[in-house]
């Protein structure tokens, strides 16, 4: 039995694991995001959780990195994307002069694509689009098992599609209009943070206040799993752009199904059935008509393993101990 690391690198945290080559995560590690911290201190911190988590003596076929953003050529490193420090910064070199371990890069939305792809409930499809929904949102495409790629290591920025033209609000890169900007959680963020501002006697408010903690899309997926319609609205408002974006990636990809994951997804059907209505009611009959939405059976591991099954694929025989 071969194992790989996986790393899942978000906006908001990074999620580590022991991954099996079966898929099964054997042991993990979250690490929070700390705003403005150069590579070179997260790199320290990775390596240091990776140690923590394998066993001594166990074999590693190395080490596969779930990037927030374009990769770069030779799967080394990742361009612009959700983590400034590690922005060109060579990630894998450091890992690999560190450890001793193979390791390279993949874009985030394709990792959890293949994961999907491979252990999921949905490896039946043929044609797989992905999206995932966090920090930011990432479109990955899978055709008979392999990563469909236009560049960057996956669709380029699908996240940034820009759904509305008229919008002035931005995106943490600068993006006007994008559904980044408009459906993200830190867009959804903002959102409810204007929302408990104005209703501070609100659901939202209140559980915020009650927790001693800042508004957050989580805070809405609280409320509107409790039945709070003010948080319930903002989700389906979120899911209708997300659902635009989707009726143009079918268009442009012919899917047979449809797969939503990332961290909004805890939302479940209060996210999916707005973002599928609004879909269907913007896409071609033609290509909705046999289309399946489905999320994600994977959750918030989906990354982690896809990252290490890279490993598998890329690295077939290699097989070293952690140093």
């Amino acid at each position: 039995m071969r194992h790989a690391i996986g790393i899942d690198i978000g906006g908001g945290s990074t999620k580590i694991g022991l991954v099996s080559e079966t898929g099964e995560i054997l042991a993990r590690s979250t690490i929070a995001a700390v705003p403005g911290q150069p590579g070179e201190v997260i790199f320290d911190v990775y390596a240091s959780a990776i140690g923590g988590l394998v066993p001594q003596g166990l074999p590693l076929s190395g080490i596969g990195i779930g990037y927030p953003g374009p990769i770069h050529p030779g799967n080394l490193s990742g361009g612009l994307g959700n983590v400034p420090g590690l922005v060109d910064y060579p990630l894998a070199q450091r890992l690999t002069d560190r450890l001793g371990l193979p390791a390279r890069f993949e874009n985030d939305a394709t990792a959890a694509a293949l994961a999907e792809a491979r252990f999921g409930a949905n490896s039946a499809a043929r044609r797989l689009l992905m999206v995932t929904a966090g920090t930011g949102i990432g479109a990955a495409m899978i055709v008979d098992g392999q990563a469909m790629v236009t560049s960057g290591g996956c669709l380029g920025d699908a996240g940034h599609i820009i759904v509305g033209g008229g919008s002035s609000l931005r995106c943490r890169l600068g993006c006007a209009g994008c559904l980044e900007a408009l459906a993200s959680a830190e867009a959804l963020d903002t959102r409810a943070q204007d929302h408990a501002t104005l209703h501070p006697k609100g659901a939202i408010a209140r559980l915020s206040e009650e927790d001693g903690t800042p508004v957050t899309a989580a805070t809405v997926i609280r409320c509107a799993l409790a039945g709070d319609p003010d948080a319930r609205d903002l989700l389906a408002e979120a899911g209708r752009w997300i659902g635009r974006a989707v009726a143009s990636w079918v268009h442009t990809f012919a899917p047979d199904t449809v797969v939503l994951g990332g961290g909004l997804m805890a939302a479940g059907a209060l996210l999916l059935s707005p973002l599928e209505a609004e879909a269907r009611r913007c896409g071609l009959p033609g290509y909705m008509a046999g289309l399946r939405f489905a999320p994600a059976t994977l959750g918030n591991d989906a990354g982690i393993i896809g990252a290490a099954a890279q490993i598998f694929t890329a690295m077939p025989h290699s097989a070293q101990t952690a140093g």
